[in-house]
């Protein structure tokens, strides 16, 4: 865990800022419980009230909590900011952070592609494709179901790896040699129904995002089909304008 460094030269409310965001992603400050008073903190940094406040209001900025007369501070769920700049991977993306991150494979099977699948893997209808169903967990809460479908003859035995521990991409290069060159992704909003909400963890017809990726090797050729459904109340998107 982050400790305040009064030796380093960045100021000491964006230090407490990390640190407090850092117990909230943790769950040690869980969602709807109050923080610690200005007071409290100020003693645990050994800062003034002032330098707190800055922190406070960093965190309030971010979405992180927010004030409520007769109460106090209040923790909001957090939610994950991911670019749509890049080829992100959620496994990769949180591979070396502080937080739990790991699946739960909730089915996987051979099966024959629909026309649908077809033509968004460039397959044969003869063909078969492994289909994965996984839950995403982030600190042990589902974040994302995805579904994810890969040509047998791209990598004939990934069905049988560590699904849970792994990152089907780096399987897809480090073990298959498939290089992984860029995605085709497609994000829209959607309600979720009665089974995604019971995996999820949340209320039906909550707020969702639906993705649909297409992740090419070189010549653009087709290696997995992903679709997911993604919390809503759990991450945010966003780009940049010049």
């Amino acid at each position: 865990m982050k400790s305040l460094n009064k030796e380093k030269g960045i100021p000491y409310y964006l230090q407490i800022k990390e640190i407090l965001e850092e117990r909230i992603f943790n769950n040690i400050y869980p969602v709807n419980s109050l923080m610690p008073s200005e007071t409290v903190l100020a003693e645990e940094f050994g800062v003034t009230r002032a330098t707190i406040r800055n922190a406070l209001k960093e965190l309030k900025n971010a979405g992180l909590i927010y004030t409520e007369k007769g109460k106090g501070t209040i923790i909001k769920s957090p939610k994950i900011e991911q670019s749509l700049l890049k080829f992100y991977s959620f496994g990769r993306e949180f591979k070396n952070s502080p937080y739990d991150i790991g699946s739960k494979v909730i089915s996987k099977e051979k099966i024959t592609p629909t026309l649908d699948l077809t033509e968004k893997l460039q397959v044969d209808e003869k063909s078969f494709l492994f289909k994965v169903e996984r839950l995403r967990l982030f600190n042990s809460i589902p974040m994302i179901l995805e579904t994810s479908y890969i040509p047998e003859y791209i990598a004939g035995n990934i069905i049988n790896e560590d699904l849970e521990n792994k990152s089907i991409y780096d399987l897809l290069e480090e073990k298959y040699g498939v290089k992984i060159i860029k995605a085709k992704e497609y994000i829209e909003p959607k309600i979720s129904d009665e089974i995604e909400a019971n995996l999820l963890e949340i209320p039906r017809q909550s707020p969702v995002f639906y993705t649909e990726r297409i992740t090419l090797a070189p010549g653009n050729k087709p290696v997995e089909l992903r679709r997911s459904i993604i919390r809503g109340d759990k991450f945010k998107f966003y780009t940049e304008l010049y």
